[in-house]
């Protein structure tokens, strides 16, 4: 699912498309200290976003960053935008794979965890800067 540009942006949350206020948020992810998968050189991490539908609670594939080489502290150039609807609560998940082929399917790559949060935490957060664990961290 690679995207020509440096964002992915898609809205696949439902919802009562306006009827409840929405803006856009602009997530970018950074991460610490992940594991070392590989052999002979570090990791080469790439991150998955999903989203859950409201009404089936479906994890659905957002969109992916591209891939870092040989680091175990990516800071992602490609951003998600999505849809922050007030008053739904917004459910995300962020895999973290080491990749180690030009596959997209990834089953073949190392997995190297994942984070949950909400859209709404990440907004409420202060300087809407979370960070979750994850074998290393995520910082969003």
């Amino acid at each position: 699912m690679e995207q020509p540009e440096d964002m992915a942006s898609l809205s696949e949350f439902d919802s009562l498309a306006g009827s409840i206020p929405a803006t856009k948020v602009e997530i970018t992810v950074s991460c610490r200290n992940l594991l070392d998968k590989d052999m002979f050189s570090k990791s080469d991490p790439l991150c998955v976003m999903y989203t859950q539908g409201m009404e089936n609670k479906q994890w659905r594939e957002f969109g992916r960053t591209e891939v870092i080489d040989n680091t175990l502290n990516p800071d992602f150039v490609r951003k998600f935008i999505v849809d922050y609807f007030f008053e739904e609560k917004q459910n995300l998940r962020f895999d973290l794979y080491d990749v180690d082929s030009k596959s997209p399917d990834l089953s073949k790559h190392d997995f190297l965890g994942q984070a949950f949060c909400t859209l709404g935490e990440i907004v409420g957060s202060p300087g809407s800067r979370l960070e979750k664990p994850l074998t290393g961290k995520l910082l969003l």
